[in-house]
């Protein structure tokens, strides 16, 4: 398990690279006009259908009013730091614990 959470973080902080290189690129095409690209803006040129069925799933068995003020925040966030960010957090969720052996007196 710790070492699939750590492949996970590991495959998330590839993809915000690949994320900032893209913003960093299109910034060096349009003449320096620097603009980070949202996540949701990203997933959707990626694939339109799951988000559209993450919306209506969330709506739908959960409540609506998740998806609007938590969901839509994280869409809306740049997709570097949040795809960086939840990297970082799988990677470090799935590292061995050292066990630590205390005595007292």
């Amino acid at each position: 398990m710790l070492i699939a959470l750590r492949i996970l973080g590991g495959w998330a902080i590839v993809a915000a690279v690949i994320a900032l290189v893209n913003d960093v690129t299109h910034a060096y095409e349009t003449g320096g006009k620097f603009a980070f690209a949202s996540l949701g803006k990203d997933w959707y040129l990626v694939s339109p259908s799951t988000q559209d069925m993450l919306r209506a799933g969330i709506e739908k068995h959960l409540t609506p009013m998740l998806w609007d003020p938590v969901f839509l925040t994280l869409l809306r966030a740049p997709a570097f730091a949040v795809l960086g960010l939840l990297g970082v957090m799988l990677f470090a969720a799935g590292l061995r614990r050292r066990s630590i052996d205390v005595f007292a007196n």
